[in-house]
């Protein structure tokens, strides 16, 4: 079978210093495909290069941890990025984080609003991080009539009641490591409601490592042990979801159009 991680952070620190093992040991497990985060501004050269391999796409954005990276020069500097790696291919992770109090509110939607414009500019999907701030999020997505947004929520763990409102944007919904725990009750409801053509698998590496591999560092061939737990907790076949996951990846991380979305822009502009 092939395997696909829709969300791994391999510019991460942890990883750097052994990305060429850790690529060779994915596609020894069976990875087809994997597309590398960022959260900062300061991995993006890192993520481009890492776009140019076989495999591999990359997803250039400002986390909502770190909203002081976004600067007046990102745009242009995303812009280019896309022009010179066609393996680029989403804008992320970006999204909003409200809990604990976490930075500045108004800063994270300015940040995340001026992203959300620029990846369909593109013709770009986006790679989301929503906590404690859902509202918000569906608040933005409607006042900016992005709908249908093509996108995934990645490391979804919110109600089932978010899940529809989320699939109903036209979104894609993601799970990892923590669907694999047996006390994940809520998480795993949240999976089996999912429709098949909307579930996509990964890992969160080197975070949120699944329940085989508890103390260690989340790895993108861990995926296969998400994979495994998804079927099972569906009933379906694993061979028959992991066909599904690898058209859903391929949906997400589709080249964009030339020209993608001139009449959004035309119209947004007003």
């Amino acid at each position: 079978m092939r395997y696909y991680d829709i969300h791994a952070h391999l510019a991460d620190g942890r990883l750097t210093t052994r990305l060429a093992e850790v690529l060779a040991e994915s596609r020894r497990h069976g990875v087809a495909g994997v597309l590398a985060a960022a959260a900062r501004a300061s991995e993006w050269d890192t993520i481009a290069a890492l776009s140019r391999h076989e495999g591999v796409f990359g997803a250039l954005g400002v986390h909502p941890f770190f909203p002081e990276q976004w600067d007046a020069g990102c745009a242009g500097r995303l812009r280019a990025a896309v022009r010179a790696c066609p393996g680029i291919r989403a804008v992320g992770e970006i999204g909003l984080d409200f809990y604990d109090g976490r930075g500045s509110e108004a800063r994270q939607r300015e940040v995340f609003e001026e992203q959300l414009r620029l990846a369909r500019e593109l013709g770009l999907a986006v790679i989301l991080h929503n906590r404690k701030a859902w509202p918000e999020f569906f608040e933005t997505v409607r006042r900016l009539r992005l709908t249908p947004l093509r996108g995934v929520c990645h490391h979804f763990s919110a109600t089932i009641e978010v899940a529809r409102q989320a699939l109903d944007c036209g979104l894609h919904l993601s799970f990892c490591g923590p669907v694999t725990y047996p006390h994940s009750r809520r998480l795993r409801e949240a999976a089996r409601y999912v429709p098949s053509d909307r579930l996509l698998t990964e890992t969160d590496a080197p975070d949120l490592p699944p329940w085989g591999h508890r103390g260690e560092l989340s790895l993108p061939w861990h995926v296969a042990e998400v994979l495994g737990t998804l079927a099972e907790l569906r009933g379906t076949p694993e061979e028959e979801l992991a066909a599904q996951v690898e058209a859903n990846f391929r949906e997400v991380t589709a080249a964009p159009e030339a020209g993608a979305d001139s009449t959004w822009q035309i119209a947004n502009s007003r």
